[in-house]
Order: structure tokens, then sequence, then C-alpha cells
């Protein structure tokens, strides 16, 4: 929708590879058959956000130092047109909020 109107909006999603941190199990102490399975709150890990946009017609940036980030902020908001920056994170980094506390 913000590329078909051309709407100046810039998406930023802070990529931790899931969802709460995505997999913070020690792999040592996963065991059994299904050890090899990914976390359910885990996702792709290289998830491309920023190709997706790209692929509707936008513009997208992929980032992972701050200096990065500050280029595609500075790029995105000076061009007014649709853009998604996909700023990498530690997924250990942080903690968690709420009720999910410490059920990863």
């Amino acid at each position: 929708t913000v590329v078909r109107y051309q709407l100046p909006v810039v998406v930023i999603v802070f990529n931790n590879g899931g969802v709460y941190g995505g997999d913070r199990r020690n792999p040592e102490d996963i065991k059994g058959p299904y050890k090899d399975d990914p976390a359910p709150t885990s996702f792709v890990p290289g998830a491309a956000y920023h190709t997706l946009m790209e692929a509707f017609g936008g513009k997208g940036y992929l980032v992972g130092t701050p200096e990065e980030l500050q280029f595609a902020l500075n790029e995105s908001f000076s061009a007014r047109r649709p853009a998604l920056i996909n700023v990498t994170i530690d997924p250990y980094a942080g903690a968690e909020s709420g009720r999910m506390q410490h059920k990863n």
C-alpha cells in the first residue's frame, strides 16, 4: 500500500531473528528427537525484510551498525518515498518484558 500510493513511510524492523529474542536456548541443553527443530519463537535468522520492500518497488536497507543505521535513516527520510530499514540486532541483547519472561 505504501508503495502503491508512494507514501513517504519509513518502516524500521529491529530484527533479532524471531519473537521475544528468537531461539535463546543453549545448544548443549537441547536433547531428544526434536533437538534440531527451531524454537517456536524463531524465524529465519537472515529474514530479508528489506528485499521484500524492494520487490514491491520501495527502497530497502540492511544495516548492522549505528553508522549504517544513521546513513539509512538520513537517506530514507530525505527521499520521502517508501522505505524499510532492516536492522539486525543481537538476539541476546536486552531483556524480555511482560509475562513472557523465562518462557524461551
